[in-house]
C-alpha cells in the first residue's frame, strides 16, 4: 500500500491502554541509506514546576542537529509564541516504526509505552527533506520535494513527489515522483542523485516500483 507521508502526519497516537491520547506525529524518520521508516516522532508537553519568564524552548535542537544538521528544520521552528513565558516541559520522542501496529484515517497505534529519547544519528526527518531541490551530478533540477511516498506494508520510503523542474518543461502538470533506489547525497540545501535518475521519473505515484 503507498501512502504520502501527509497521511500520517498530525494522526492521533494511540496505545491499547490510552485511546483518549492527543498525542500526535510531529514527524517521521527515515534511514538515510535505505529509506527504511525508523521512528514516528512527537513532542510531548509536561508542566513544569517553575515558569521562567520569557524563556525560549530549546529543547527541539537535538533533532534538529542530529537527524538533518544544523542548517535543517525538522521539527517547527520557534515562534514569537514560544518567546512567551510557558508552563511546559518538552520533550522530544521517537517510537520505533516497528512499535507501530495499526494505521487508520483517524489515528496510529501503538504497542506499548516505551518511547526513545536517544538522538537518531542514522535517519534524517521528513520535514527536512521537503521543500529541498532535486539535482542531478551535472546540476539539472530534477523538482522541489513536496512529499514523501512510502510503501506501508514494508514500512519504507520509496519515492518523492516532486513540483516543478525537469517535468514542468515536458508537461502541462507540473507534480511528479521520483523513484528511490540508490543513496543519495543528502545535503543541507539540496538532494543530489546521479544523472539517470531522470529515468525513474514517472507521472503517477501507481508507477512507483515499491
Amino acid at each position: 500500500m503507498l501512502i504520502f507521508g501527509k497521511d500520517i502526519l498530525n494522526q492521533k497516537i494511540i496505545t491499547a491502554d490510552n485511546e483518549e491520547s492527543k498525542t500526535k506525529v510531529d514527524d517521521l524518520l527515515l534511514n538515510k541509506k535505505t529509506y527504511d521508516l525508523d521512528y514516528l516522532l512527537f513532542v510531548e508537553k509536561n508542566p513544569e514546576k517553575y515558569d521562567d519568564q520569557n524563556r525560549v524552548e530549546t529543547s527541539l535542537d537535538n533533532v534538529v542537529n542530529s537527524s538533518g544538521g544544523q542548517t535543517a528544520m525538522n521539527t517547527p521552528p520557534v515562534t514569537a509564541e514560544d518567546t512567551i513565558s510557558k508552563s511546559y516541559d518538552k520533550k522530544t520522542r521517537y517510537v520505533s516504526i516497528n512499535d507501530v501496529t495499526e494505521l487508520t484515517e483517524r489515528y496510529v497505534k501503538i504497542s506499548g509505552v516505551d518511547q526513545q529519547l536517544h538522538d537518531p544519528v542514522d535517519s534524517i526527518a521528513t520535514s527536512a527533506i521537503i521543500g529541498k531541490k532535486v539535482k542531478t551530478d551535472s546540476d539539472e533540477t530534477l523538482g522541489k520535494v513536496i512529499d514523501v511516498v512510502i510503501d506501508w506494508d514494508n514500512r519504507r520510503v520509496v519515492g518523492l513527489a516532486l513540483a516543478d523542474g525537469f517535468w514542468a518543461k515536458l508537461v502541462s502538470e507540473e507534480n511528479r515522483f521520483l523513484c528511490l533506489e540508490e543513496t543519495m547525497d543528502w545535503g543541507p540545501e539540496e538532494i543530489i542523485v546521479p544523472n539517470h535518475f531522470k529515468d525513474h521519473l514517472v507521472d503517477s505515484v501507481n508507477e512507483i516500483r515499491g
